[in-house]
């Protein structure tokens, strides 16, 4: 499902750090992220603090920079308008979920997937 993302990672070894309940979102974060930038690079995709986090540059990365700083100010409204999204989507399942703060890692969650995820795990 992923894998149109995967081709714009900086290190093609990369392994998302998100569960499968936001896939979806993610690829949907792409396709926002490549209608204006098509030659983006990106440097990760994980759940921070969550919500999700899609870092990336408008294109590839070169020393002394190659973007504007309105380019980066609008990649990061896209990125960020789906982090806002991630915050009302369950992590596991993709359902309608909320924030959890009952273990040591925050994560979104629908009440089902709250009881079945170990408080001490990850998805």
């Amino acid at each position: 499902m992923l894998k149109p993302v995967r081709q714009h990672l900086r290190d093609p070894s990369y392994d998302f750090d998100v569960g499968p309940g936001w896939r979806q979102l993610v690829l949907e974060c792409h396709r926002a992220v490549v209608a204006e930038f098509p030659e983006y690079e990106l440097l990760a995709v994980k759940q921070k603090w969550g919500s999700l986090s899609f870092q990336a540059f408008p294109r590839l990365w070169e020393p002394g920079g190659n973007w504007t700083d309105a380019e980066y100010s609008r990649l990061h409204a896209v990125t960020d308008a789906f982090a806002d999204r991630s915050q009302g989507i369950c992590e596991r399942c993709g359902a309608d979920g909320s924030l959890r703060e009952s273990r040591p890692i925050l994560l979104v969650l629908c009440d089902r997937c709250e009881t079945l995820v170990p408080e001490h795990g990850r998805l």
